[in-house]
């Protein structure tokens, strides 16, 4: 099975939601998973593969997919797309944004949606087509009460769709000890990223002597310990250059070394440096 990610969004805990617009010529970013629920609106994409736990099909011209399940690993590649100007609007919320309200008689259909989501579904051409001038919408609401609002309308409008699909057969595949691991793993190194770390530090944590860690992750993401590390700094540091964050800044709360072999690594693993990133990445992003 592939490796999964566990993705680090810039969703802060005091944010309500996120939402990115991209225009982009393929799907770059790996399986993956995340605390947060999604919706994924992606067009001019044909034939592009998604994935949503054991799901794997190829997607028509506009494709539409609420996720409501942090386990459920997701991700949208190339497959057999031949297009190069792809349109995606991706919006991530916390689950306590709507949960508190989710027992109330008004959200009653809500719930049933979010249900359903925890296995990933699908919407049909028809919700599609009424759908995404909310989402058109939404992304260029920049008044963060008024954005709520119309996330909570879109949701509701949402939960009233009968052309809908559940995709994955079993939405707790990924549920298990060794992704519960790998995600505390994630977590771990996360919190700590600036720091430096001893494997053998790391392998505590999780509870492992340093030999058991390293066949853990040579098993489980085909990785020596100094790759995954490496790896990570990465990840989390194309989210912080992602925030207009300053190299400078970015690499130090990242631990790398130094600024220039930050610079090195970066362009080693990106094919450009973080300042040309940073002039390439043409994402449209607020968060509310």
């Amino acid at each position: 099975m592939p490796e999964v990610y566990s993705e680090q969004t810039p969703l802060a805990s005091q944010d309500c939601f996120v939402i990115f617009e991209r225009r982009k010529k393929n799907f770059s970013f790996p399986i993956h998973t995340h605390p947060e629920y999604e919706i994924n609106f992606v067009s001019n994409a044909k034939n592009a593969k998604r994935i949503i736990g054991d799901s794997e099909e190829y997607i028509n011209e506009k494709d539409l997919v609420l996720i409501a399940n942090p386990q459920l690993r997701h991700a949208w590649m190339d497959g057999k797309c031949i297009s190069h100007n792809i349109h995606e609007i991706t919006i991530q919320f916390h689950p306590s944004l709507i949960e508190p309200y989710l027992f109330k008689n008004q959200f009653r259909s809500i719930k049933t949606l979010l249900n359903k989501a925890t296995k990933g579904i699908c919407f049909g051409s028809r919700s599609i087509e009424k759908i995404e001038p909310l989402l058109q919408i939404l992304s260029m609401e920049k008044e963060g009460f008024y954005a709520v609002n119309r996330l909570l309308t879109l949701l509701y409008e949402l939960s009233k769709a009968e052309d809908i699909r559940i995709l994955s057969s079993n939405e707790t595949k990924e549920d298990s000890r060794n992704t519960a691991l790998l995600n505390h793993l994630h977590d771990y190194i996360t919190a700590n990223i600036s720091q430096k770390f001893l494997i053998s530090e790391v392998a505590a944590e999780l509870n492992m002597s340093r030999s058991t860690f390293a066949r853990f992750l040579k098993a489980q993401l085909n990785m020596t310990y100094t790759d995954y590390l490496l790896d990570r700094r990465i990840k989390i540091a194309i989210v912080k250059l992602n925030t207009g964050l300053p190299n400078k800044d970015v690499a130090i709360q990242c631990g790398f070394n130094s600024v220039s072999y930050f610079y090195r690594v970066f362009k080693e693993v990106m094919g450009v440096n973080p300042t040309e990133f940073k002039k390439k990445n043409k994402k449209k992003r607020f968060i509310v």
